[in-house]
């Protein structure tokens, strides 16, 4: 008798633990049902076919294929994307892009139980945030007639290249949101669109018939000439105005509600595409989407203001780079690289920022940390919607700071561990209002040695002095304030 109820007892014991050994089963998360959901909202803006991801993540195959480095990734911070530090100022999106705590315990589950698929059925996709198209109004695509099969002139690897496109304006518009779509996204490093009127529209019309309709070589911009309006009391570094950017890692295309970018009636739109051939060139026909609306909305018109520091970058100690680390060496390879204008430019952002050359030794130790800024008065009142920031392979720390050293001081974005790869606007939360006394800075911090210098092919570059550059393997430290006047 004692014989059977111990085995009664044994058996209930064995049924209990199937029980829950069955029901952990059926309850472990699934693809469909509970991991698509997060992966569709967070990661397939940039995880899908023609994204800037390296691979998809939007059916169960792929997901499966990528279970372990998705929950490794998710779990150390590091994916999805949001590059601000928590030292930034409150900004739209980060409550997107990053995972909830129940969120990353669902992704570890599942991947922990071999990435069950489950039923298709119960797929409940959302669309993902920053894939397409934002803003309101009716949309208009502007693309060149015909492919462009890019080359680098003057023995580098870089070609700027621009093509003037007819959005064929019967009315002042705003640009509420813009989508560009890069072709080619293994050698494009950046798209911008710039509207063109007047005098500029007149002068960009001759440089691209002149090349048959097929653009022109651009380095720097247009290549236009200034407009007598001026650009405000922080330098645009040039002319015409910018409509919209594209760079690796944006995703964010639409404007803050109630905003836009004023297109005059009959502008033209010069499309600047920074082609870098360290991969095998192909044609290329990258496109723009803008989302417009008529002027007479009354939007708050936007504006991109630019804000450069110098790039002064010496060889690390015990480099023998003979004539590669000096400066005259590097002012050299960027006049046959880029022409003749490209050297003046170091010598007009020491100027600007009231620099010299003995603010930037030429003893940086191992070249790890060497830190640039420059400070810029507003020079009238505005208000700053958006904030970006922009480095090339060598960068390791960027921020841009209101009123640095005062009382007032504010830091309105601090990337503290810079990725060429994932770029992106930030738009704040709350607008902030400046004064003509206010200032801005822009602090960039880049890493100059000898394990650092970015690859060709699988070629690693040797160390050399680095300056303020169009190229990919060049340098630039600059900031991008998205403003309303007044």
């Amino acid at each position: 008798m004692r014989g059977a109820i111990l085995i009664a007892a044994a058996a209930a014991v064995l049924c209990a633990a199937l029980a829950v050994r069955g029901g952990s089963a059926a309850s472990s998360p699934t693809y469909y049902r509970d991991v698509s959901p997060i992966l569709d909202e967070k990661c397939a803006s940039c995880h899908r076919l023609g994204g800037i991801a390296p691979f998809a993540l939007t059916s169960a195959a792929d997901a499966k294929a990528h279970a372990a480095g998705i929950v490794r990734m998710t779990r150390a911070g590091l994916m999805p994307p949001w590059m601000p530090g928590p030292d930034s100022a409150p900004l739209v999106g980060r409550d997107h892009r990053r995972l909830t705590g129940p969120e990353l315990r669902t992704l570890a589950d599942w991947a922990a139980a071999d990435a069950p698929a489950g039923n298709p059925a119960d797929r409940h996709t959302r669309p993902s945030r920053g894939a397409g198209l934002g803003g309101p109004g009716r949309t208009i695509t502007l693309q060149p007639r015909r492919a462009y099969v890019p080359h680098a002139p003057g023995g580098g690897i870089d070609d700027y290249h621009c093509f003037l496109l007819d959005p064929k304006l019967g009315r002042s518009e705003f640009v509420t949101g813009a989508l560009i779509q890069p072709q080619r996204t293994g050698i494009v490093h950046h798209v911008i669109l710039y509207e063109v009127t007047g005098t500029q529209a007149a002068a960009a019309s001759r440089l691209n018939a002149a090349n048959g309709g097929r653009g022109w070589t651009c380095f720097g911009g247009p290549d236009l000439p200034p407009d007598a309006g001026g650009a405000g009391a922080i330098d645009r570094l040039g002319q015409p105005p910018w409509i919209a950017a594209w760079v690796p890692g944006h995703t964010t295309n639409a404007l803050p509600g109630g905003t836009g970018v004023l297109l005059h009636k009959g502008a033209l739109v010069v499309m600047q595409v920074h082609y870098n051939l360290i991969e095998t060139a192909g044609p290329d026909r990258s496109r723009a989407q803008l989302r417009i609306r008529p002027a007479s909305t009354h939007l708050i018109p936007l504006e991109t203001h630019l804000i450069a520091a110098p790039v002064e970058l010496p060889c690390p100690e015990g480099v023998s780079g003979g004539a590669l680390c000096t400066r005259q060496r590097a002012l050299q390879d960027e006049i046959s690289k880029y022409g003749t204008e490209a050297a003046f430019i170091p010598y007009a952002l020491l100027q600007l920022c009231g620099k010299t050359l003995a603010d930037y030794p030429r003893d940086v130790g191992a070249g790890t940390s060497i830190r640039t800024s420059c400070s810029r008065p507003f020079g009238s009142t505005q208000t700053i919607y958006g904030v970006a920031g922009h480095m090339h392979l060598r960068g390791r720390d960027i921020s841009v700071v209101l009123d640095p050293g005062t009382p007032k001081e504010r830091t309105l974005l601090h990337i503290p561990a810079w990725d060429f790869h994932w770029q992106d606007v930030y738009y704040l939360k709350s607008p902030v209002r400046v004064t003509a006394a206010d200032t801005v800075r822009v602090t960039c911090t880049f890493d100059n040695s000898k394990a650092a210098q970015p690859l060709v092919g699988s070629k690693q570059l040797q160390p050399r002095y680095v300056l303020w550059g169009e190229g990919t393997t060049d340098e630039m430290c600059l900031a991008m304030l998205s403003v309303a006047n007044g």
